[in-house]
This record gives structure tokens, sequence and C-alpha cells, in this order.
């Protein structure tokens, strides 16, 4: 502010510091360059972490947030005339039966369940008549022929034996193999097959953006307002959980924590290079305070020039950046989200770039003229030497540059190392993320291969099926503990070792978010005395007394699904009664203490308890084989013939939720590999630039050392061993940070994951190494020819 008895010497100030700039065109290019990239770096790494979840929120974006249980036509009916409501897709599964030891799924869907709810593209059309069926490409090259729409197809549908011939209205274009496949009739054959069981979910996508539960479900209680559809039938799909940000891809990545790493590299790089071109115009300072010119005019124009460099680079690397964004993540790239972000990182650049040029700022406001007059920018405050003599050779004058200006040397060596540092760090954790691991841990504690009881033996369309045939085959004859079975597995190569478990096929039902509830059908363990002592002793709430909990049917839950004292619902073939939660635990605790299979189980209940609810002794529902490694193809191979001849057993491998794991940690994995790509660009383009910039800065220093009878090769050879005390320094601090902070890394996300196993980025450290040996000889050559072009004369005057 000028107030009235003041001079304006604002348009003065402004015209020295553009002077300044055009004078200084090297100078003025470093610092563009560095700030530039600065922005780049941060801002495409922000926006390639973020990418990478968007793109996962792009699963569920345009999906449905609520599933409505058991809709009749009519209330669809209605439903449909509601403007709340932009879509319904319908979908019921009505059965399965085997073939070859593949699960085939006969299910009903409308066109909106396919195109907007499971997002799948198809040929010809949906299955409109009872003859006309639907099949996706994977089952068609399973069944090995060339179907096309329009085909007639002989087949069995419901794995009865009963063969009849339909028409293929339609082929979804699914071309994956898998252990399952579908069959897809139109409703009124699904009803005919299901008879009085048909019950049809509606996926109801509302118009409405809001994420949060609560939200979703009372804007769902308006929507069904007055078409006989009751709250109790609504279920939340996981689109909140996605879109809020509770389930996430991979491993989640603090978007801030980075920002704020990646700020502090950059702003670092900055201060260098603006406090090295401050320090080398300081004569000029003092020159301008002689003329009169007070310390405040001196920090505005400083400030002012620093500004332009930010207001110019700034714009660049927000483009350059968003430009590295979508193209290391297109699918996650949104405008509005990139938009938002680019205000937010051009804001915080702009305020970094104020920080860093603080401090040389204020050695230019603080310099007097007499000051200035003796000031030589490469000596900074050094101290003189007491010593009576000193050597002097490239490497000795190397040292003694090096420790006249201690505060650049540590900044130069912290600006690569750092960089450096964090480059591994990133690829290490990269490179640690073991799917292998995680699958053994959670799922697979005991062996590779898991041999289950079939819970449906032949197909569920036959009226006599249970729909707890596990229970049914546990009680009447158990096909795991067959002696002859045993026997067969035990003389087999490769298996090392038998484990069974026991385990028994229900139903649990339990309060899920929101006032909904929750149904979950599975295998769950049933533990003796001596597991369940085991288990209490990582109980975090509650106690686990087996005899109380045989009393008064207590069960064991996961924390966050249930609470103790909460009665829930268990059903099986032959019981359905309420059961008191007596104990919780954490499932990871669990598999680290005191493992189970199934592995990391919702809920645990006693043997005895099983025992009474169903009559089941021999409760063995699961024999997990441990399989060496070179014999493994061979003996799934020679179980799965087993399995396919017993006809009452199914074989599941690790390879299968190793695949699974590995596609959930894949997006993590590549953010981490992209981002550590950026920073090893960007930390030898950086330190390139403080090396030039320092070069520019010394032509005195060079000019005096040739004035006193010091040739070119000396100077060269000097600048040299410089170089070399700077990038070995650099990458022994990279070693020692990366090695702490990777080791602390790895650890934590080990303990809360366990899916590390701990490697180091060899690769990485020899592409870092190698980039230090690019700038050595890049910058040798460089400063052999600055110093060949370099005037003595010229240079002492400048």
């Amino acid at each position: 502010m000028t107030w009235p008895f003041e001079n304006d010497t604002s348009a003065v100030v402004k015209k020295l510091a553009n002077r300044s700039i055009k004078a200084d065109k090297r100078s003025k290019a470093f610092l563009f360059l560095t700030i530039a990239l600065a922005v780049c770096m941060v801002f495409s790494i922000l926006l390639i972490s973020i990418g990478t979840q968007e793109e996962y929120k792009n699963t569920q974006r345009n999906k449905a947030q609520i599933g409505i249980l058991g809709i009749t036509d009519e209330q669809a009916g209605l439903l449909h005339q509601n403007t709340d409501v932009s879509w319904i897709g319908e979908y019921s599964a009505i059965g399965l039966f085997y073939q070859d030891n593949k699960t085939i799924t006969v299910a009903y869907g409308n066109e909106a369940y396919f195109l907007n709810q499971e997002e799948k593209t198809f040929q010809g059309n949906i299955p409109q008549k009872k003859t006309e069926i639907m099949l996706p490409q994977n089952y068609i090259d399973f069944l090995g022929k060339a179907y096309q729409v329009g085909d007639t197809i002989t087949l069995d549908l419901t794995g009865t034996g009963q063969e009849e011939e339909y028409t293929l209205s339609g082929i979804l274009a699914d071309t994956k193999e898998s252990n399952g496949y579908y069959i897809y009739v139109n409703k009124e054959l699904a009803h005919s097959l299901s008879g009085s069981n048909f019950q049809v979910t509606a996926y109801t996508r509302l118009n409405t953006d809001v994420i949060s539960p609560a939200a979703i479900l009372d804007f769902a209680a308006k929507a069904i307002k007055d078409t006989g559809i009751e709250e109790g039938q609504i279920n939340l799909t996981e689109y909140f959980a996605v879109m809020s940000g509770a389930i996430k891809s991979g491993i989640p990545i603090s978007v801030p924590l980075l920002a704020a790493i990646t700020a502090t590299l950059a702003a670092t790089i900055i201060y260098g290079v603006f406090y090295t071109k401050i320090v080398k115009n300081v004569q000029m300072f003092g020159q301008l305070r002689t003329i009169g010119m007070t310390k405040k005019q001196i920090k505005k124009m400083a400030r002012k020039e620093g500004r332009s460099y930010a207001l110019a680079g700034i714009p660049c690397g927000l483009i350059v950046g968003a430009l590295i964004g979508f193209s290391g993540c297109p699918d996650g790239f949104h405008l509005k989200t990139t938009v938002i972000y680019a205000v937010i990182t051009a804001a915080i650049a702009f305020i970094v770039v104020n920080i860093a040029i603080f401090k040389p700022v204020r050695v230019a406001m603080n310099t007097s003229p007499v000051e200035s007059s003796k000031y030589i920018a490469y000596a900074g405050k050094a101290k003189n030497s007491q010593k009576l003599h000193r050597k002097l050779t490239p490497l000795s004058l190397a040292k003694i540059n090096l420790q006249r200006n201690k505060q650049k040397a540590i900044l130069t060596l912290l600006m690569l190392g750092l960089s450096g540092a964090f480059l591994l760090v990133t690829s290490t954790v990269a490179g640690s993320i073991d799917p292998e691991k995680q699958a053994s841990f959670k799922y697979y504690p005991a062996g590779n291969i898991l041999i289950q009881i079939k819970n449906t033996i032949g197909s569920s369309f036959d009226k006599e099926a249970d729909p707890y045939g596990s229970s049914k085959l546990q009680l009447e004859e158990n096909p795991l503990e067959d002696n002859a079975l045993l026997q067969e597995l035990e003389m087999m190569d490769g298996i090392e070792k038998i484990t069974p478990s026991n385990c028994i096929y229900m139903t649990i039902t339990f309060p899920g978010g929101g006032g909904s509830i929750t149904s979950i059908t599975n295998f769950f363990p049933t533990l003796n005395q001596e597991e369940i002592a085991r288990v209490q002793t990582i109980l975090s709430a509650g106690t686990a007394n087996y005899d109380d909990m045989v009393a008064q049917n207590g069960i064991l839950v996961a924390e966050d699904t249930a609470k103790v004292g909460d009665e829930l619902k268990i059903s099986g073939s032959t019981f359905d009664i309420e059961a008191t939660v007596v104990g919780t635990y954490n499932r990871a605790a669990l598999m680290e203490h005191s493992p189970v299979i199934p592995g990391s189980p919702y809920f645990i209940m006693t043997y005895d308890t099983a025992k009474k609810l169903t009559g089941i002794t021999e409760q063995t529902g699961v024999l997990a084989l441990e399989v060496s490694d070179d014999n493994f193809e061979t003996v799934l191979s020679a179980v799965s013939e087993i399995a396919e001849r017993n006809g009452k057993i199914e074989v599941n491998t690790i390879e299968q939720t190793i695949a699974s794991i590995q596609k959930y940690y894949s997006p993590t994995i590549k953010t981490f590999y992209m981002i550590s790509a950026i920073l090893f660009v960007f930390g030898g383009i950086s330190l390139m630039n403080m090396l030039m910039v320092d070069l520019q800065n010394r032509k005195r220093e060079f000019g005096l050392l040739r004035a006193v009878g010091t040739t070119q090769n000396q100077l060269r050879k000097m600048l040299n061993r410089e170089l070399m005390i700077y990038l070995a320094g650099s990458l022994l601090i990279a070693l020692v940070v990366s090695s702490i902070a990777s080791f602390i890394t790895c650890k934590r996300l080990d303990a809360a994951n366990h899916c590390i196993s701990f490697s180091f980025p060899w690769l990485f450290l020899l592409a870092f190494v190698i980039l230090l040996m690019a700038i050595y000889f890049v910058f040798s050559l460089y400063t052999s020819g600055e110093l060949k072009n370099t005037d003595i004369m010229e240079a002492i005057r400048e």
C-alpha cells in the first residue's frame, strides 16, 4: 500500500525485475524449467494416484445403488414410472449343475441388467421366448462348438438328462476361461424352472449422485412409496462403498502425504536454483542500494522476479503433468477432477515457490553496498583458513569448493539423494507385493490345493436335491473321510501333507449397513475344545468358553460384522435357530495365530454345537493338500481326475486366488512403477539443471584459476571430482534413506495385508546408477565445451 505522502515506485521496481529477467536469459530458462518440472512432477503423480482410484470407481459409477429382493412384475411396473428411478436391471439365479467338473449356472436377466449393471456387450437379443437362450462365448468355446446367433442348439438345460432344442438368441462377449459358465433364459422359462421359489432381484439405479448409505436409503424409501415394496426388501450394493472410498483398489495411497513429499522435493530444488541466481546477482543488489533503493524495494524486486518465473512455469508444468497423468491412467482421467486438482496444485506451487525464495530474497535485501562489493558468489559465508600450506590438486580444489559453500553442497546432495530414495522406495514396494503370500496367509494356510465337498450333487433342479447337499453327504457317508480316497492321496508323489478340517455349509443372517439385513451362505469352520481355547487368546471382545458356547448356541464373529450379545439367525439342512455372539475377533489375527480352514472366516461354531444341530459327527469339509512346487501340475491333474470320478468333491487351487489378488493389486503396482519412472526422469533433469546453473555462476572463479596458471584440463578434472563427490554422496543417501523407509513401509503394509515379501529393486538401482553415470558423462562434455569457450579476462570482469 502506498500512502498519500509517499512516492509510488512500483513501476520502477517492476521494470528493474523485468530487466533482470531479460538480462540473464540462461538463468531465466533454468528457473522456468525447474519450476515447470517440479509442478509437472507433483501434478502428474497426483493425477496418476487419483486416476487409479477413479478408474476403480468407474466400475461402479453408473451402476445400481440398491438391489430390491423379491420384486413382483406389478411393483417393477410402478417403480419404472417413478422419475426418481433411471433403470431397473432384473436378475435371478435359478439353479446349477455340473458338467465335466465345471459349474453351470442357469439364470435370468433382462437387457438393463446386462447393459447397465454388468456393463456387458452381446450379439443378438436377450431371450424373449421359452425356446430361446443366451450363452457367453466362453461356454460356447468350452462346448467346442462354433455356434452363431440364430442357431438351433440341443442342450440339457437342467443337468438332469433331459435334452431339448433351443434357439441361440444372443451371445455375450465373455471370452475368459473360467471354472463356471452361465446359461441365460427368459423370465417365463425361469419362472417355470424355479416354480414357487422364483425370486427376482431388481438392481435399481436411482436418479441421485449421493454416496452415503443413509442418503441412498432415504432416497430409495421415497422412490418405493406407494409401490408395495417394503424397506426390508432393499439392500445396498457395493456402489456406496466404492464411490465413498471405503473400498479401494489395491493398497490405499495417501494423496496428501504423496503431495507433501513431492512438493518438499520440488521446493528444495527450486530453492537451490533460485538461491544460486540471487547470490550471483548480490553485487547488482548492492549497487542498487548504493543509488538509493531501500531494502523493501529490493525485496519486492526479488520477489516479483521469483513470482514471474512461477507464473510462467506453473501453467506449463500443469499442462505437461495433465498429459502425463492422462497417458498414465486414461480410464481414470476426469476433466472435472483434473481442473480441481490443477487449481489446488497451482495454488500450492505458488505458495511453495514463495517459501522456496524466502531466504534468497532475504539475502538480497540484507546485503549492504559495502558487503556486496567484496561478495563472491561461489564463496558464500566461507571462513578464512588458518593453514600455512594447502595442497592444490584437482581433488583438493574440489573439496575446498564444497567446503566453501556447505549449504549449496548439502542441498545438491539432498536433492538427488532424496529423489533417488523416493524412486527406490516406490519401486521396492511395487516389487515386494506378493499375492501368493497373501493367498497362503488368508485362504490356504495348510496347503495349496483344497479338496472340498460339493454342496450340490448332480443338479439343483433335481426335486430330491438338498440345498445343503454337503451336510447330507457328511451325515450319511462323508466322501472326505473315505479311507480309499485318503490312501490314494497319501500314495501320490508330490503331496507332502494332508490336513483335514471340520466345516459345515450353512447360512448366517445378520444386520448389515444402513439397517439392512445381510446373509452369508458358505462353509464355516467348526472347532473342537482345544482349537477354541487357542482362539480365545486373540479375541478382541467377549470370551470363548467351549461349554457355554455349546449350551447357548454361541458363535464367534469377525469384527465389524456383529457385536457381542447380538442374536443372529443360522440356517442349515435340518435347523433354523437363533445364535448368540459371545466373542469377536480380527480375521488377520486369527489367521496369524490360529489359522483355520476355510481361511479368514466371518463366523466360527463349536464342533459340538454343529453336532447338536445337525447330528453330523464326521464334519470334515475340506482336505488341504501341501504339494511341492515341482509336482504341482501333476498332482492337480491327478486330483482333478479323482474328483471327476468321485462326483461328490471339487478341487480349488491357490492359483485361482492368486490371480484374483493379483488383479486387485495390479493398479497399485502400476501406479508405483509410474511414480518411480517420473521421479527417475525428474531427478536426473533437475540435477543437470542445478549443476549447469552453478557452472554458469562460477565463471569468475574459473577465470581467476586460469589467471594463476591452472590449465583447462585441471579445471575439468576439478569439476569432475566435484561431480563425483555429489553423485557418490547422493547414491549413499538414496541407499540409506530408501533402505530405512522401505523397511518401515513394507513392514507396515505386511502387518496390515500380509502381502509383502521384501525384494530389493536391483534393476531400479542399476538404472539409478546408470542415470548417475550418464549425468557424469553429459556434464563432463558440457563443462569441457564451456571451459573452452570461456575467455580469462571476460570471466574475471563478469
